[in-house]
């Protein structure tokens, strides 16, 4: 999703990538401007010299994990890339932090939530649309509902990642994503259902008495 490799050592980087980190360990409400400056090595008087407010600290994260997944995510596909697993767990590992963010973000705050949530899903509807140009992905009726389908199963693996971490026996949360990778990546490319007679069954208007 996210390429964590790029450095930016600004002091407006650092305040960013410290309220990043914060927000998502301690939540938006506990996180004091004081703190964050502390975190980043500066005072709190540049931190709202920067940004403002905590408000508009978090919406310039927000922009600035959404462009970079966008960023990403295309590059990904102009380059007809795929990671290994061994990086995909290095990938994993620099994410994590934008990972913890991101739960905390989609959750926390109604407004907030739903403002990620949009810009994400526009975002996956663009992917995908290039995904078919691309040749790699096929084609459907419904860009809008396949891209929300897809999103909430990508976010769903942060949402509930302590979750499979337990009952996968996993070693932490990075280990169950590596996990559950293998499976998801079978569902996407083979499906999962032998043939179509539940799609047809869905897709086929019933009677009130076939119903029964």
């Amino acid at each position: 999703m996210l390429n964590m490799s790029s450095v930016d050592l600004t002091a407006r980087a650092r305040i960013r990538d410290a309220a990043m980190h914060l927000f998502g360990e301690q939540g938006f409400q506990a996180t004091t401007m004081r703190t964050i400056g502390s975190r980043a090595g500066v005072s709190a008087a540049l931190v709202v010299h920067h940004f403002g407010s905590k408000e508009g600290l978090r919406e310039v994260i927000d922009e600035h994990l959404a462009d970079q997944i966008r960023e990403d995510t295309f590059a990904a596909i102009a380059q007809n890339r795929t990671q290994s697993e061994p990086e995909m767990r290095a990938y994993a590992e620099r994410f994590a932090p934008a990972m913890t963010y991101l739960s905390r973000a989609l959750t926390e705050d109604a407004t907030v939530g739903r403002n990620l949530y949009d810009r994400l899903h526009r975002d996956a509807i663009d992917f995908l649309r290039a995904g078919e140009a691309a040749g790699l992905i096929r084609p459907t009726a419904d860009e809008a509902a396949r891209a929300a389908a897809l999103l909430n199963a990508d976010l769903g693996q942060l949402l509930l990642q302590h979750h499979a971490q337990r009952v996968l026996g996993a070693d932490d949360h990075i280990d169950a994503l590596i996990k559950v990778t293998q499976p998801m990546l079978d569902i996407y490319t083979d499906g999962l259902f032998t043939d179509g007679r539940i799609r047809d069954n869905w897709s086929t208007p019933q009677t009130a008495e076939e119903s029964v």
